[in-house]
């Protein structure tokens, strides 16, 4: 595979604070970032300045590690799932959001294939699986489930309060998503669950969750990707915000600029190179590229562009009133005040520039 670099800046627009090194850090799911990793396409870019580009999984550091979920880290560049990067922002973390993406992935309430319900209204009082997780700074994957339970039962007009929640309780290393491991094992603890007969139904998501759909035999009862209202689809996924502390965007526009521009770059490569996106991906999640293709669709090489479009402004904002409404979060922020579309227009000129 052959990919070509180029400087997509001039040195004339760097600004004269110094800048040695960068950090980065993206959730184990599809996102531009990994396609720009994996390529090399963000290494060669800052390599030309000087400017060495870590990973925070990479660091033996604790301190930095954690940095993947409250962005402590000066320099650093997260793209990833929303429900960290809003809990950060809430615990007063000075971020700001440079891009959004949005790739459409499977989410699903599943039953067991012999249960005797066979739609979303017959799910009216009966018990849904809810993972808590305990070593967590946020607990994403209770908040992603509830959410997508949530989104699931409006579609029949069902209040939550109309059904029994069950925890599902497990121990989570803080450091595992950052770390990029146990990926989705709280699907497992569920399906299990399931299995059992101690709850009704489960949510499940990505290529982990149908993995696991697929390994215990379950049943849908509706995907949430295939609803037409993007809203109804929103959740820890959709849509990922781009981020990189605030003193970073005012000091070296130019850096952040660049890095949006290595991602756009990353997201027409995609469109062209569907197969090997496909390959890509399944690493990420630790799949193999055919049940990527399956979880995230045909058409996700094409998905990996970034915009800061209304409908995503809307969805971040939905995120977040979700989040404070059920206490994940417990300080409230103005997303709009939390957006900086200003790199992402300087992004787009360099590309143009060529």
């Amino acid at each position: 595979m052959t990919v070509t670099t180029q400087r997509l800046i001039p040195s004339e627009f760097e600004r004269s604070s110094s800048v040695d090194e960068l950090w980065y850090t993206r959730c184990p799911v599809p996102t531009a970032s990994g396609i720009a990793l994996d390529l090399g396409l963000l290494r060669d870019e800052f390599a030309k300045s000087g400017i060495v580009l870590k990973s925070i999984r990479d660091s033996d550091d604790p301190r930095v590690n954690i940095s993947h979920f409250d962005h402590s880290l000066p320099g650093l560049f997260r793209e990833g799932g929303n429900i960290p990067a809003i809990w950060a922002r809430s615990e007063g973390r000075d971020t700001v959001t440079v891009a959004l993406t949005w790739i459409d992935e499977y989410q699903a309430i599943v039953v067991r294939a012999d249960s005797d319900i066979h739609s979303l209204a017959d799910l009216r009082g009966r018990k849904i699986g809810l993972p808590k997780q305990h070593g967590q700074r946020v607990d994403f994957a209770r908040a992603m489930s509830l959410r997508g339970i949530e989104s699931g039962l409006a579609v029949a007009g069902i209040q939550l309060a109309e059904n029994e929640l069950v925890d599902i309780t497990s121990d989570q290393p803080t450091f595992a998503v950052a770390a990029g491991i146990a990926n989705g094992r709280f699907h497992e603890l569920e399906a299990d669950a399931l299995v059992r007969g101690d709850v009704d139904a489960i949510y499940v998501k990505g290529a982990p969750g149908l993995g696991t759909v697929t390994a215990h035999g379950l049943r849908p009862l509706i995907n949430l990707a295939e609803q037409p209202d993007p809203l109804r689809r929103v959740n820890n996924g959709n849509p990922r915000p781009v981020t990189v502390d605030r003193r970073t965007a005012q000091e070296r526009p130019d850096l952040v600029a660049r890095y949006l521009a290595v991602l756009l770059h990353a997201s027409h490569w995609a469109v062209a190179h569907p197969a090997e996106v496909f390959d890509i991906i399944g690493k990420e999640v630790g799949r193999s590229a055919d049940e990527a293709r399956a979880a995230y669709g045909a058409s996700a090489p094409h998905n990996f562009g970034l915009d800061l479009s209304e409908i995503r402004r809307q969805g971040l904002a939905s995120q977040k009133d979700f989040l404070l409404r059920h206490g994940f979060i417990t300080k409230d922020f103005d997303v709009t005040g939390w957006i900086n579309p200003e790199p992402l227009a300087l992004a787009h000129e360099l590309l143009r520039q060529g």
